[in-house]
């Protein structure tokens, strides 16, 4: 063990074991290769489940609106801000012929804009902010039409620390008691300060929970991310903090791991980088950023009580999941980054990243928070690379077992929560049946 990882290190033991429900034993990936169960699990996890969708400032003010394409054919939703100020969801269907209401030149690309109402560019149907029709064309060559009954199929939404969430199920437990309360702590973030947004999206061949799998552990980085660490692959893994460093918790379905991290740079003369190179290292010093953060923190006021509750040394981030397919990740350094993941298919997703940031005041700070950026999405797409490679395996059925360690305690609690919420799913539709 290197002085670095002795000095993080804490003795603390192991996590696993104070999980008893979730065992030891090797687990199967036949939920990430069945497309028998992918159908289960659309149907009992995202058509029943609380769904990010966008943030609080895509509505800043009565007649915002924004629109969603659900990816799988999901849904194609619509949210707008309406005239008593409360956010509303429904679906992006026409009461008339079925065509889709609110979109640009092209239907299938999201998009966003304000308006007093919605018109249908197939016949002039119009809508009011609350998917409720407002104008029928030719209302009177109708027959027994009865406007006030017709809308826009409505989705449950509700909004929580301003991100907008939507249920697609007919009558879904609230949100804030699906969060609980370990979540709702959240609301004591200042995510609204944080509107300067980077977005990435990009297709993965590969099953939407391998992905969530490449980031609930720090088992890889030494080997997936060693161009980063050190090439020499035997000094990246002496290089990243030790497994009893990092800090886990279970809040079923949600969960957390709290990140050690290195502190920002202190503050240099201009000029002071040192000789130009082609490494990461001096790149990060010439920005003053890199992975972690940028090192010039702003000042957002005093962390709250919520973040590092596993007081970690050196703590760099918690990251929050939120089941099923969205993480929250609070960075020490005042930023935060979302990761949300969307099954088209058992071996396809659409995976979405966003880095929100205080907004910039000068071109130094807007060029360090790139720099963030940029290293984030390079990280990401090395465990993309990954994920495909695990897709691909997986799916010959070739080994049937796998062993998870400690540290992948996240993996092996989120695999059995999908299941779980599957069989419970099907429990209940079979008592159904039988009545």
């Amino acid at each position: 063990m290197t002085g670095l990882q002795e000095r993080l290190a804490t003795g603390r033991g192991k996590f696993t074991p104070q999980y008893a429900d979730l065992g030891t034993a090797p687990v199967s990936y036949e939920d990430c290769v069945s497309p028998e169960f992918f159908e289960a699990e659309r149907e009992a996890v995202f058509k029943r489940s609380w769904l990010y969708v966008g943030r609080s400032e895509q509505l800043r003010r009565k007649g915002s609106y924004f629109t969603r394409e659900l990816p799988g054919r999901l849904a194609s939703i619509v949210v707008a801000r309406g005239r008593d100020g409360k956010a509303n969801a429904f679906h992006n269907v026409c009461a008339h012929r079925g065509n889709k209401v609110v979109w640009q030149e092209h239907p299938g690309e999201e998009s966003k804009g304000f308006c007093r109402e919605f018109h249908c560019k197939y016949h002039g149907w119009r809508y009011g902010l609350d998917g409720q029709v407002t104008h029928v064309t030719n209302e009177q060559e109708f027959f027994d039409l009865d406007k006030n009954r017709l809308r826009m199929p409505p989705v449950h939404c509700e909004e929580f620390a301003g991100f907008v969430f939507v249920n697609l199920a007919e009558d879904p437990v609230p949100l804030r008691t699906f969060l609980g309360d370990r979540l709702l702590e959240l609301e004591e973030y200042p995510f609204e300060l944080m509107t300067q947004r980077y977005g990435f999206r990009s297709r993965i061949r590969g099953n939407w929970k391998l992905a969530v799998d490449s980031v609930c552990e720090w088992y890889h980085p030494p080997y997936v991310h060693a161009r980063f660490i050190d090439k020499d692959v035997s000094k990246a893994e002496k290089m990243v903090p030790p497994v009893d460093s990092y800090h886990y918790d279970l809040f079923t379905p949600h969960m957390l791991t709290s990140v050690p991290g290195p502190p920002p740079l202190p503050a240099r003369e201009p000029g002071t980088a040192g000789p130009a190179g082609r490494d990461q290292k001096w790149v990060y010093r010439l920005f003053r950023a890199g992975l972690f953060g940028p090192d010039d923190v702003p000042d957002i006021g005093p962390q709250p009580e919520f973040l590092n509750k596993g007081r970690i040394r050196a703590w760099s981030n918690d990251q929050f999941w939120l089941f099923p397919n969205l993480s929250v990740q609070i960075w020490q350094r005042g930023y935060y980054i979302t990761y949300t993941y969307w099954p088209e298919s058992v071996d396809s997703h659409i995976y979405d990243i966003d880095l929100y940031f205080v907004p910039p005041k000068n071109a130094q700070e807007r060029l360090a928070q790139e720099l963030v950026v940029d290293s984030t999405i390079e990280f990401a797409m090395q465990d993309v690379n990954t994920i495909e490679a695990t897709h691909s395996g997986l799916s010959t059925r070739a080994n049937q077992e796998f062993h998870l360690s400690d540290q992948e305690l996240l993996i092996r609690h989120f695999h059995k929560t999908v299941r779980d919420t599957v069989a419970a799913h099907r429990a209940g539709a079979e008592q159904e049946e039988a009545r």
